[in-house]
């Protein structure tokens, strides 16, 4: 039982350090901040998992209402970084990005939303799906097409394994198909079309659209299987590597630590992930199963998304890898999620034990 509690914030503390530990070889001027957001998250992480989930459903709606809140103020007064208009500046010295808290607060509300409604009721469903578009569409116009895609897949895991019939999921299906062409056409950047063209074009040709994944190829590669050693990757140390301390962390990572290096950071993630679906299947209460689930997913898909887009097999979207690329935003989204499954896992009943007749 004992290591059951201790899990999850062991390998969230174990990428903590990898992080501070890449961070002040590659970008060494961040690692001081890095290491006070790592500080407020775990505060933020060890607060939450003491909070009975029937609390966190009580108050679901204000998280959810304070977010939406939060996603207006950076289209009307925000900071605009890299093209999205995604940021809110606190201070002088820092600055957050509302969008990282979308599943977490997002899934709160729609996992209570679905154990309450009959989601084989067209209206009832729809509701629900109007609670998920709501953020989605606010995201999307900043636009930060990266984390809408997450937020879709893991959410959107939770309405796909509820009682919902398959007629209304393959009408959700052409209605998204049918989004993501208006998006194409009134919504993305020059850059983000550029980015997703290049990817499926031929990728032998070097070119500004490109760049980037080509450089992040020449890393993981020369990597090989021990790395160069922190503080010897070359991609990284001579800045060819963009993005280098945040969406291409994994590359700078495998560059100086190898394939064994980056090997046990997808076996972390996975273990993440593993977990939360552990405690979906543990826990007594309904939503909380629900959410452990959209936990475990959104864990699996930014962590392959962003895998993926370093190692070339999927295009550039402007993920970070959580608890390891830098920044405050991410880190405390990521430790407020986990902390709810923490607060699930600590709750789970004792499993039953077996007596001999």
């Amino acid at each position: 039982m004992c290591m059951r509690l201790w899990l999850l914030p062991a390998i969230m503390a174990v990428l903590a350090m990898l992080s501070l530990l890449l961070l002040k070889s590659v970008a060494p001027s961040l690692a001081g901040n890095q290491f006070v957001y790592f500080c407020l998250g775990f505060v933020l992480f060890a607060g939450v998992s003491r909070l009975p989930f029937a609390f966190l459903e009580k108050i679901n709606w204000v998280g959810y209402l304070g977010l939406i809140i939060l996603l207006i103020i950076p289209l009307v007064i925000g900071k605009t970084t890299r093209g999205i208009a995604g940021w809110i500046d606190i201070g002088t010295l820092f600055s957050i990005q509302p969008s990282q808290l979308a599943i977490p607060l997002v899934a709160l509300v729609v996992a209570r939303q679905i154990t309450l409604f009959d989601m084989r009721r067209p209206l009832q469903l729809a509701k629900v799906i109007a609670l998920l578009a709501i953020p989605a569409g606010l995201i999307l116009v900043e636009p930060d097409l990266g984390t809408t895609v997450i937020y879709i897949l893991a959410l959107g895991s939770v309405v796909f394994i509820s009682p919902v019939r398959w007629r209304y999921l393959l009408c959700m299906a052409g209605l998204g198909i049918l989004s993501v062409v208006l998006a194409w056409t009134f919504v993305f950047e020059p850059y983000q079309k550029n980015r997703i063209t290049s990817f499926l074009g031929d990728s032998s040709e070097m070119t500004a659209a490109n760049y980037n994944a080509q450089q992040s190829l020449i890393a993981v590669g020369s990597g090989q299987l021990m790395g160069r050693g922190l503080g010897h990757g070359v991609q990284s140390h001579l800045r060819f590597l963009p993005e280098r301390q945040t969406d291409f962390i994994y590359a700078s990572m495998a560059e100086e630590l190898g394939f064994i290096g980056s090997s046990l950071v997808v076996l972390m993630y996975s273990a993440l992930s593993l977990f939360c679906l552990y405690v979906a299947i543990r826990t007594e209460n309904k939503a909380g199963m629900y959410f452990s689930i959209a936990a475990a997913a959104a864990i699996a898909f930014q962590s392959g998304v962003n895998m993926g887009m370093n190692m070339g097999i999927l295009p550039i979207t402007g993920i970070t890898l959580p608890l390891l690329s830098y920044g405050g935003s991410s880190i405390l989204a990521t430790c407020l999620l986990l902390g709810i499954v923490q607060s699930l896992n600590i709750n789970l009943p004792p499993k039953p034990s077996m007596h001999l007749t």
